[in-house]
């Protein structure tokens, strides 16, 4: 309980789910919270961490309602269809390059867009 704790010492409000073996339990909490927050409509802001496509569905109907969604992820792990709602309003944030969070350069190998091509960090 001690990760139970700390959440609710940051005033986060942890909510313990539980399901059968079979059901994907954080998948479908997630799955509903979101379907909550697209009723709702704009204004609103999502963040998402996830590379698979599990939530696809409910990101485009938060993005039909009017809703700005994120998704963190190492965007060469990203799903493809997940990818393609980006042309939808969809803004995706790199963990290492967009958000920082690491304190050294991680072993990847990515497609670099050439505008984005800097020899020097190759030599």
């Amino acid at each position: 309980m001690g990760f139970v704790q700390a959440l609710l010492a940051m005033d986060y409000r942890p909510v313990p789910l539980s399901a059968s073996a079979e059901e994907k339990v954080v998948d479908i909490g997630i799955q509903r919270t979101l379907d909550a927050i697209a009723e709702r409509g704009a204004p609103a802001r999502v963040l998402l961490a996830s590379h698979d496509g599990d939530y696809i569905p409910q990101i485009e109907r938060l993005l039909q309602a009017g809703v700005q969604v994120g998704v963190f992820c190492f965007r060469e792990f990203l799903n493809t269809q997940l990818a393609a709602l980006e042309l939808e309003g969809l803004e995706l944030f790199d963990l290492e390059l967009d958000v920082r969070a690491f304190t050294s350069p991680l072993p990847r190998v990515r497609i670099i867009p050439l505008e984005e091509f800097d020899p020097q960090q190759f030599i």
